[in-house]
């Protein structure tokens, strides 16, 4: 059960040989070090795997073989593993058997998961020789694993707190030929006596994932590095490797050594002349960006090196941005990115493609997600269904990252980017700021945008969409810089449809965010926001998109505290697309038209007077399906 398909992630080898790793003689070095990373690629002629995606090189299986044993861990049992890592190592391994076993996670999610790496007997592939797993803040690190009961060789402790920066866990298990030990962020938790077992070591080494309580999660979502050392860290090893791990996620790189994109390349804002492109390497670089609408490339534009230390003068780290301009309208292009650090290594971002905005189209297609955060594998799922729309742009309702400020650029590396980058690189996305980034440190630098204050609009077709800023309340008064702004751009707009996107809801059927509906009432949305309703309502606006509920809810046409099929604005709550569900209130509220509990995304078609709205789940199950008419004089027919 542990020899299930390697799909389940993508990992990276850096495979020493004894004694190269750290000084430490012939007998001790590091065996493995393994990077994993989720198989987060569209298919097809879009597939496009960055370097630090790369296969690991795999160990030829026998053409006979017993099936490995499944293991079941504190109750979960296997749901992918990554099998045949290393030949028999037991030439390898210390003659005292003194190891190291290093299991590096990010715990984002609110589920039970677990993984573990264990090593199989190299004579009898269904027993293990040793295991290191963690499971629902438990912790085992065992000699012998195929024990019913535990003996002094198995060690146990439960983690009482949520880890550095409340998701990292450096867990390491070592062993001395006389002593076991549990490390966790760097500190001992557990020290015992521990005599090694008879039998032989060496054999395969494996990771397996316990993840059934997350659908769709891949190992490498939560296991991030596991390391084997054929010696036992000291203390003082054990914190300079959580030391060294820290500013890794520090910093934003995804891997210690080889140049790579922290982020990107992606598309920001796209226009019938123009478009924006952003990516982020782990150091200073040259870079050329080569374009055009056929390949081999037409254009080629330079972009010198930048930066000496890890963030330049304004704290961009080393994002770049290009403005490509001069381009056909409703044209699609080709685009690469080369880079070239100061030593010399080169970097590719592969062939990508965007289409340019048509100048006057009445047909357009768009997706809209909201509260990505921490579940890059929910984001690859959307992704992958969105790239089969082909829609033209997508809309984000905020909360990009579950607190993606300025002291967790982590969130924006290791999950955003890692589930959306696909969709990201050929689709541009218009994303508002939730309060998972409200300080807008990360998200001013990772776009390109109009406004420094988080509010714009843009025009696609015959729609125009009115981004805003609703972390800062007190603009949504008549008094406040948004609704002025608003208001005046909603009376000089001649679009036939109007769109609003921020990300605090004005109507919502959540069950406790507004009042804890199982004992009392609730305002059914935020007051301060709904100040800025009138607005909406005078101008014609169609439909308003939020998120920060996790949940689906569409209301009827709505005109003050009425429905009103006529003339109403419909307001949609799309927050499903990776933060923890929410749930909805014990009775249906007035204005519910609709509600879902289940991660999703919308797809929107708007071609003339018609527009049609779908929402989908995970798996692209219709869950909702809308259309709404109206006239060329812009009454609605709904």
């Amino acid at each position: 059960m542990l020899n299930i398909n390697r799909s389940t992630a993508i990992l990276i080898l850096c495979l020493l040989s004894a004694g190269s790793a750290m000084g430490q003689g012939s007998n001790k070095g590091i065996v493995g070090d393994w990077w994993l990373w989720p198989d987060y690629t569209l298919g097809g002629g879009a597939k496009n795997v960055k370097p630090h995606q790369l296969a690991h090189p795999r160990v030829s299986p026998s053409p006979i073989a017993k099936e490995a044993a499944p293991y079941s861990l504190f109750g979960a049992n296997p749901t992918g593993s990554i099998t045949a890592m290393l030949p028999v190592i037991a030439d390898r391994a210390n003659p005292d058997r003194a190891f190291t076993v290093e299991l590096w996670l990010l715990e984002h999610v609110n589920q039970p998961v677990g993984a573990a790496v264990l090593m199989h007997h190299g004579a009898q592939p269904s027993g293990l020789s040793w295991i290191l797993g963690y499971y629902d803040d438990r912790l085992v690190f065992s000699l012998d694993p195929d024990e019913q009961t535990p003996t002094s060789n198995t060690a146990l402790y439960t983690i009482g707190e949520r880890g550095w920066k409340g998701r990292w866990r450096h867990v390491v298990g070592t062993y001395d030929g006389r002593q076991l030990c549990l490390y966790l962020n760097g500190a001992k938790v557990l020290q015992q006596q521990a005599a090694p077992p008879e039998g032989t070591w060496g054999g395969d080494v494996a990771i397996a994932g316990y993840l059934e309580r997350e659908p769709h999660m891949q190992v490498g979502d939560l296991v991030k590095n596991v390391r084997l050392a054929t010696y036992a860290l000291s203390e003082q090893e054990v914190a300079d490797r959580f030391a060294g791990l820290k500013q890794l996620v520090e910093d934003g790189r995804l891997l210690p050594e080889a140049f790579h994109f922290n982020a990107g390349p992606y598309l920001n804002d796209v226009t019938a002349t123009g478009a924006s492109l952003v990516w982020e390497t782990d150091r200073p670089a040259t870079a050329t960006v080569r374009y055009g609408e056929a390949l081999p490339f037409a254009q080629n534009r330079q972009v010198e090196q930048y930066g000496t230390l890890n963030r330049d003068e304004a704290g961009n780290g080393y994002i770049r941005k290009i403005k490509l301009e001069g381009l056909k309208a409703g044209t699609p292009y080709f685009y690469e990115i080369l880079a070239v650090a100061a030593a010399g290594d080169t970097l590719s971002s592969g062939v990508l493609t965007f289409r340019t905005a048509a100048d006057d189209a009445s047909s357009i297609s768009f997706g809209v997600v909201g509260d990505t955060e921490g579940r890059p594998h929910i984001n690859n799922r959307i992704s992958k269904l969105l790239w089969d729309e082909r829609p033209d742009f997508v809309v984000h309702t905020g909360d990009i990252t579950d607190g993606g400020t300025e002291t967790n650029k982590y969130e924006w590396n290791y999950e955003y980017f890692t589930g959306m980058g696909q969709l990201l690189e050929r689709i541009p996305v218009y994303p508002v700021a939730g309060n998972g980034e409200g300080d807008l440190y990360w998200y001013r630098r990772y776009h390109t945008l109009p406004s420094p204050g988080g509010y714009y609009s843009f025009r696609q077709g015959n729609a125009e969409f009115f981004m805003l800023n609703s972390n800062k309340p007190e603009d949504f008064s008549p008094s406040g810089a948004q609704y002025q702004w608003l208001e005046a751009r909603l009376k000089a707009s001649t679009a036939q449809w109007k769109f609003v996107a921020h990300h605090h809801a004005v109507y919502s059927a959540d069950d406790d965010d507004y009042g804890d509906t199982w004992s009392g009432k609730s305002t059914l949305g935020d007051t301060l926001i709904q100040q800025i309703v009138p607005l909406y309502e005078k101008y014609g606006v169609d439909m308003v998109f939020y998120g920060h509920l996790h949940t689906y809810l569409r209301t009827h046409p709505l005109t003050g505290t009425t429905i009103d099929p006529q003339g109403g604005v419909i307001y949609i709550q799309t927050g499903g697309s990776g933060g923890n569900l929410e749930n909805f209130a014990p009775n249906r509220v007035w204005f519910s038209a609709k509600t879902y509990r289940g991660h999703h995304y919308l797809m929107v078609n708007i071609s003339g007077g018609h527009l049609n709205l779908k929402l989908y789940d995970v798996d692209g199950v219709l869950k909702d399906d809308v259309d709404l008419h109206k006239s060329s004089m812009g009454e609605d027919k709904k």
